[in-house]
């Protein structure tokens, strides 16, 4: 993995922040405070990458035994439960890039059409299901999880063979699972949700999909490693102190670029890890400040044809992040002239693309619009496990930068209380009379 960074030094918000002279005091303070857990007790993620092989291979041993004696997999999680796997799983699966051993799906919301309309069509018996929550509370994995058990009981089927617990051991889930038979993996209580890709969370299902979990741990560690160094070699420190800059520079944005169909959802996983840990009211003196730099989601070429035309003409609030990989495992060359495109005539696909990634690369920097790029060789497990601890490891340094906790969420955590209070949670009542106020006092205007 590198950064191309090139376009931020050229940069007018740049030019007296030479980027190989970062102030070495602040990174080694930032690096001392996250890597000795000063900063939160919130950083048990980090030690994910440190399971032995041993474990690794039982987890695989497991996985395989799953494939062999069923036919669909599903997880059942939200948020932080679902988004890794589902991230990890496009860039691999919803492609031509490898077979799928077992038919894998996310079900990442609790919308009826969507969630009923696939589990109908399943065959239950060759169905196993693995449910994701590290509370074992969280309401809408349970509410999925109480439709399937309803499902195995009027078909009389034995639950225990069918479901996998992955949950925090202790919780009321967790208790549930065990005295009913049901296999359970662990979370780690100081790993937060959106933290939690590398635990049991997402080494489960990878193994199931029957993915390398060895290869992806070591690209993480490699990355571990380089998050301790002390200069700008640092590739996540230099990528949170590009972003930091930028917002205090007033980028209130940082639009998120992979040009590569396969890692569109790292997107998805990106947003949730940067608006979720750097959104915050309060800084870490408990002061009100309303921070957070908001996550946007762009898929190149796709999106040059939909959002370029504002982020090259439109305000100038936004920091733009490439994700670029340098191999493509196809490719094809245009050989059938169309008369009137010529210079489209004997050159490669990837070649068309490149282009297109560097003519936008251009078009902003041209225009004094801040980007850079990251860069991996190729999409495989050891590189994905890169790509996922360097955005854990940027998000974590942004928020030392920014002086917050970058591991509560408080702001979720509101929106859970009033969900439990109207539907009548006890100990609720006082939220549950706001809740029933504020919709009985909405204003509609229709046609």
């Amino acid at each position: 993995m590198e950064l191309e960074v090139s376009s931020i030094e050229k940069n007018s918000l740049f030019k007296n922040k030479k980027l190989e002279k970062i102030n070495k005091i602040q990174l080694k303070k930032h690096v001392d405070n996250i890597f000795s857990k000063k900063s939160s007790d919130m950083l048990g993620w980090l030690d994910l990458v440190d399971i032995s092989d041993k474990e690794l291979e039982e987890i695989e041993c497991f996985g395989a035994r799953v494939r062999k004696r069923f036919k669909n997999f599903v997880v059942l999680g939200i948020g932080g439960s679902a988004l890794g796997v589902k991230t990890i799983k496009h860039a691999f699966f919803d492609s031509i890039h490898k077979k799928e051993n077992i038919k894998t799906y996310v079900c990442d919301n609790i919308d009826s059409d969507g969630f009923l309309s696939l589990i109908t069509k399943l065959d239950i018996k060759k169905t196993v299901f693995n449910v994701i929550t590290k509370s074992g509370s969280t309401s809408e994995t349970l509410a999925q999880m109480s439709i399937v058990l309803k499902l195995f009981k009027d078909k009389k089927i034995k639950i225990s063979d069918h479901i996998i617990v992955t949950t925090t051991k202790g919780n009321e889930l967790y208790n549930f699972a065990v005295e009913n038979g049901m296999k359970v993996f662990d979370i780690p209580k100081d790993v937060g949700g959106r933290f939690s890709v590398l635990s049991s969370v997402g080494l489960v299902p990878c193994a199931i999909m029957g993915l390398d979990i060895k290869a992806l741990i070591y690209g993480a560690k490699e990355i571990k490693e380089n998050a301790k160094k002390i200069d700008y070699t640092n590739l996540s420190y230099l990528s949170a102190y590009i972003n930091f800059t930028g917002l205090v520079g007033g980028l209130t944005s940082l639009v998120f670029m992979p040009y590569s169909d396969r890692l569109s959802l790292t997107c998805d996983y990106f947003a949730q890890l940067w608006a979720e840990s750097l959104g915050k009211r309060y800084d870490k003196k408990g002061e009100e400040i309303y921070a957070g730099q908001t996550p946007i989601k762009f898929l190149g070429v796709t999106d040059q044809h939909s959002q370029l035309q504002l982020y090259t003409e439109g305000p100038k609030d936004k920091l733009f992040m490439f994700l670029k990989v340098k191999e493509n495992n196809f490719d094809i060359k245009l050989d059938y002239e169309i008369p009137f495109v010529k210079k489209l005539n004997n050159i490669n696909l990837s070649k068309l693309f490149d282009s297109e990634y560097n003519a936008t690369r251009l078009s902003l920097s041209v225009l004094n619009k801040p980007n850079y790029s990251i860069v991996i060789d190729r999409i495989d497990e050891r590189n994905m496990g890169m790509l996922i601890f360097y955005l854990q490891m940027t998000t974590a340094f942004m928020g030392e930068m920014m002086n917050i906790n970058a591991y509560d969420q408080n702001g979720v955590e509101q929106s859970k209380i009033y969900t439990k209070a109207s539907l009548g949670f006890d100990g609720l009542e006082k939220q549950k009379e706001l809740i029933e106020s504020f919709i009985k006092n909405q204003k509609f205007i229709g046609c």
